[in-house]
């Protein structure tokens, strides 16, 4: 037994030593109150690092240890439905479960090396926190390299399947690649790279040799994957754009490609905003093309690929990152302007953002989702005007529980705005700003080649960090961002004068005063006047009773063939490029005659092909819907009421729904009889199939392909067959989610000839 005695003095100094030692740890930043687990594996920033980003505001209606505790609250709920260890084929080895957008065949996708991306960045940043992060990570880590790509074995292949034969059996895709690269930076700087696995060393290859080799076109972009359209191409993703990732790449590695891809990707940014979303600031899911713009409708996801949709729809994370960690105010001013738009067109509440938006603001789509919402809430943080959204948004983000690929971007989100997704620099901290503009390059001057092309070159510009690269406009209009000192300029009109002034740019995006000016006029042309030679082999196939098509053999010219005019019975109905024509709104039963002659750029026409005919078939007899109330049967049901049924019931109001997440579904109607089927329709719900296939069959076992498309676009889709088809059962077989859902059909007509 113990007597406590009075010592007033003591008590005194002990109270003292504890202030002190309190105001000591609150000025070096130490964690806000919060309980980690054990550090199992000698974490070096465990989970809550909390950092203050210079320049980022957080929410300030909670406090630091209440946004540490949704934090790790909201991973137990991720971890536990989304992070598996169950591969038979890959003991140890772990995975990001998770839907696929593309195919997979002939593999049952599990999860995606986005996934793994996600999984790996999640994990480095929550260890500490979680006491089995490190083991977590490296099974993450095993599964990555076990499913390699088939192009390039230093990128991980898109898709995770429990089969040994898929690993290197798929090709890459750009954006899990480089959340893994990154990701081993941040375990590099967690645990250290002396242990089994040498982090930085497995990063400095993936960086150098995976997706410098593979990713970074020739242009400084970022092309979509290693067996995309290569090394030229101007196609990219946006949302690929990691800024943040990229200059700890450059930090690694030493390489300044990194940097020239960040300026570049900012410029096209800017040029493509300044075009298409000047009052937004929002970007498409793809670009193409140079000077920029939005990719077509299913350029390759869907018709919102032109829009702001489920892939753009993550690039203000990507990009306020980049302001917040390495304090590049380019990256500030366009998250700004997106929550600014995003602000008003909400009337400030985030829970009102819909999944997808035109690029002039105009909404797309139809409800909230984290995907959308959290990286408007990250993009906000720029600036202190907008506080009480970042607050709102806080509470919206976190309690929002969806599915893997929502929940995951949720997560990293909440990371960043807690302030617990540290910087991977060493030392952790935040550099100082480089705010000092680079000297004005000097002695610009011209060069004419051609009538089209004017040759540039100037003397090197200086700076007290180093140059990263250059701006050349003409006429006020920037036309190239070279990394050395010389430009060529082509395209242009002949007989015209050009004016040209230089920029340069540091990796702070520091842009130094203009050169001197220098002005060139282009030559005269020699004019071209030999026509392209005649299109030859011109052949005709009937389709339908409204289309025939045509192929031929393509024209030579002496500069170049640029199109073909087509001719039908002496009147032009088409200018294609290539050498193909389909001819519609045709009549049925009726003979045409066809011509196609070449052209070039200087408007010479060729002589004409030769001369093919063909008729279109018969009309078939208008019949009745045959499967209007018979027997349907689906390969799965959505929930109680859409069951295959509702397709065939004449109710357009009612639909089939297939299980969301699955290409391979079916649906198909028994007609009691064997029947010559003429025309199907089709009238999809928004869950459509953007490749398919219309099968009949006489024993619901053997199924003959009577259409096929990979080009589908939902809505009503009237097929009409040149030759009837035979058969007692009709089928629509799904091969190509148009969305991220199942499939869905409110209407299978079937129709017979009479």
């Amino acid at each position: 037994m113990y007597t406590l005695k009075s010592n007033k003095p003591m008590v005194k100094l002990t109270g003292i030593i504890l202030l002190s030692l309190t105001m000591l740890t609150s000025l070096l930043g130490a964690p806000a109150s919060f309980q980690p687990k054990a550090h199992a594996a000698g974490e070096l920033k465990p989970f809550p690092q909390q950092v203050s980003y210079p320049g980022i505001i957080k929410p300030n209606h909670v406090t630091q240890a209440a946004m540490n505790s949704a934090v790790s609250s909201y991973y137990d709920y991720w971890k536990g439905k989304y992070l598996k260890n169950n591969l038979s084929s890959l003991p140890g080895g772990y995975y990001v479960k998770g839907e696929s957008t593309g195919d997979s065949k002939p593999y049952t996708a599990l999860g995606t090396s986005e996934g793994q991306g996600y999984g790996m960045v999640i994990t480095a940043l929550m260890a500490g926190y979680d006491s089995n992060a490190k083991t977590i990570y490296d099974g993450l880590f095993k599964t990555a390299r076990a499913f390699k790509s088939k192009n390039n074995a230093n990128l991980m292949g898109w898709i995770v399947a429990d089969s040994s034969s898929a690993q290197g059996y798929f090709g890459s895709a750009t954006d899990g690649d480089l959340d893994i690269a990154y990701s081993l930076i941040l375990a590099d700087r967690q645990w250290g790279s002396s242990g089994t696995i040498n982090y930085l060393a497995e990063a400095k290859k993936m960086i150098t040799n995976g997706i410098k080799v593979s990713n970074v076109t020739t242009n400084n972009r970022l092309n979509l994957a290693d067996d995309s359209d290569g090394k030229n191409t101007f196609d990219t993703r946006p949302s690929d754009w990691m800024l943040s990732h990229l200059r700890a790449f450059n930090e690694v590695t030493g390489d300044p490609i990194w940097l020239n891809v960040i300026n570049n990707l900012y410029t096209v940014y800017g040029q493509f905003s300044t075009t298409y979303s000047s009052t937004t600031g929002l970007i498409s899911d793809f670009v193409v093309n140079n000077p920029p713009k939005p990719a077509d409708p299913d350029f390759l996801e869907g018709p919102y690929d032109k829009e702001y949709n489920y892939n753009a729809s993550r690039v203000p994370l990507r990009i306020v990152m980049d302001y917040a960690f390495y304090g590049d105010t380019r990256g500030r001013d366009i998250a700004n302007k997106m929550a600014v738009w995003i602000k008003g067109k909400t009337s400030g509440v985030p829970g009102n953002i819909k999944d997808g938006y035109q690029l002039n603001g105009t909404a797309r789509g139809s409800y909230a989702t984290a995907v959308f919402v959290s990286p408007f809430i990250s993009a906000a943080t720029t600036n202190s005007a907008h506080q009480a959204w970042v607050n709102s948004g806080w509470d919206w983000m976190k309690n929002k529980k969806e599915g893997y690929f929502s929940d995951s971007f949720n997560l990293l989100n909440m990371l960043f705005i807690s302030g617990n997704w540290w910087i991977p620099t060493a030392g952790g901290v935040t550099p100082t700003p480089d705010t000092q503009a680079p000297t004005a390059p000097s002695n610009l001057t011209t060069a004419v080649v051609s009538s089209t092309q004017i040759n540039l070159s100037w003397a090197a510009s200086t700076d007290n960090v180093g140059v990263a690269g250059y701006q050349v406009f003409r006429g006020g209009t920037q036309v190239g961002t070279p990394t050395g000192t010389t430009f060529n300029d082509t395209g242009l009109t002949a007989s015209t004068a050009y004016s040209y002034t230089v920029k340069a740019i540091d990796a702070a995006g520091n842009l130094s005063a203009n050169s001197n000016t220098a002005t060139a006029t282009t030559t005269s042309p020699t004019p071209d006047t030999q026509a392209p030679t005649a299109p030859s082999n011109l052949t005709t196939a009937v389709v339908s009773n409204n289309q025939i098509n045509l192929n031929w053999t393509a024209s030579t010219d002496n500069v170049g063939v640029t199109g073909y005019q087509v001719f039908r019975g002496g009147t032009q109905v088409g200018t294609p490029t290539g050498t193909t024509f389909n001819d519609t709104g045709l009549t049925a039963s009726t003979a045409y005659s066809y011509t196609v002659k070449a052209v070039d750029a200087a408007g010479n026409l060729s002589a004409n092909s030769n001369s093919a005919t063909a008729t279109t078939s018969a009309n078939p007899t208008t019949g009745t819907n045959l499967a209007l109330g018979k027997t349907a049967v689906a390969s799965s049901v959505e929930s109680t009421g859409f069951e295959a049924s509702k397709a065939t019931d004449g109710n357009s109001s009612t639909r089939w729904a297939s299980n969301e997440g699955n290409n391979n579904e079916w649906i198909y109607v028994d007609l009691t009889v064997t029947q010559s089927v003429y025309q199907v329709k089709l009238n999809w719900e928004d869950a459509y199939a953007k490749g398919y296939k219309i099968q009949v069959s006489n024993d619901k076992t053997t199924w003959t392909d009577a259409y096929s498309t990979t080009t589908g676009n939902g809505a009503i889709d009237d097929i009409t067959f040149t030759v009837p088809k035979s058969g007692r059962y009709v089928r629509v077989l799904g091969v190509t989610r148009g969305t991220a859902y199942g499939y869905s059909l409110f209407d299978f007509e079937v129709y017979g000839a009479q």
